[in-house]
């Protein structure tokens, strides 16, 4: 069972007649109004810079609270349109994967920290949604919000079917393995996406897609050489914040690729599955041709 947690309206009632406030005082009204209701929410959304050497409030200050009365609109069309996307997608998900998925869906608003990131909640397999990243990003039409679910969803199915969400414990953490891993990981989860939306549709749009397509050769040289980058290896690849020769992305795109040419010769289960040493062959392939 799929089981929608809304923190939104929360957030929506704190905010709907706060929204010219300064920064500082949003913040503040963020911390105390909303996300203190939620503290493994709180804790995961402060974490997720945290780790990283950013400061959470400094993230919130420049890139978050800034844009809150600008996007407010825009994050209750989200919302809408999620919980309208939400309506068939366990059905549609039962049919390609043949799986009854049992899972919470988080609605929430945070940092900025992800349009859609699979994690766990209240003890469970769950997907978060960031509406507010969603807003930033424009991605709160229908069309671009059913891309978004169903990418989430075929991220969980790939750990459920796999057993495992991560690099496995027994492969090194490093650069050249991370970037191995992104590109299959993420690359599942991008063309069975397709599938599940029963066409090549995604949230960044139509014209991505082709840019990328166009693109395809020299992203691969670019792809290859960054596995062998020891100081920053391929994140450029993955996120919006970032481009390479101009698109961001593109791992997404690459690693759709990838999947899409294994997707030819085995099933999904099998896919979901290979073993590291498997996985590293496949990519390397796919790059060096």
């Amino acid at each position: 069972m799929i089981n929608i947690i809304d923190t939104f309206k929360d957030y929506e009632i704190c905010f709907h007649d706060k929204l010219d406030s300064p920064v500082e005082d949003k913040i503040d009204l963020w911390k105390r109004c909303y996300i203190s209701k939620y503290p493994e929410l709180e804790k995961k959304c402060k974490d997720g810079y945290e780790s990283k050497g950013y400061s959470w409030r400094r993230i919130a200050q420049e890139k978050v609270f800034n844009r809150t009365e600008k996007d407010f609109n825009k994050m209750t069309c989200a919302h809408r349109n999620i919980l309208e996307a939400m309506k068939n997608i366990n059905t549609r998900a039962e049919e390609v994967f043949n799986l009854d998925l049992d899972i919470n869906l988080v609605l929430y608003c945070g940092l900025c920290n992800s349009a859609g990131w699979v994690d766990t909640y209240n003890g469970k397999r769950a997907v978060l949604y960031g509406i507010d990243k969603i807003a930033e990003l424009n991605w709160h039409t229908i069309q671009k919000i059913e891309s978004l679910i169903s990418h989430g969803l075929c991220h969980v199915v790939h750990f459920q079917i796999r057993g495992e969400d991560n690099l496995p414990g027994n492969v090194e953490l490093n650069n050249y393995n991370k970037g191995i891993w992104s590109l299959y990981e993420e690359g599942f989860a991008q063309f069975f996406q397709y599938k599940l939306l029963g066409k090549e549709a995604d949230s960044r749009g139509r014209a991505w897609i082709e840019e990328c397509r166009i693109n395809e050769r020299q992203l691969k040289k670019l792809y290859l050489e960054a596995l062998h980058d020891e100081g920053k290896g391929t994140r450029d690849f993955f996120g919006d914040w970032f481009k390479v020769l101009e698109i961001s992305d593109v791992g997404y795109f690459l690693g759709a690729e990838l999947v899409r040419k294994l997707y030819i010769q085995y099933n999904i289960a099998y896919i979901a599955q290979l073993p590291f040493i498997e996985i590293e062959k496949q990519v390397m392939n796919f790059l060096e041709n």
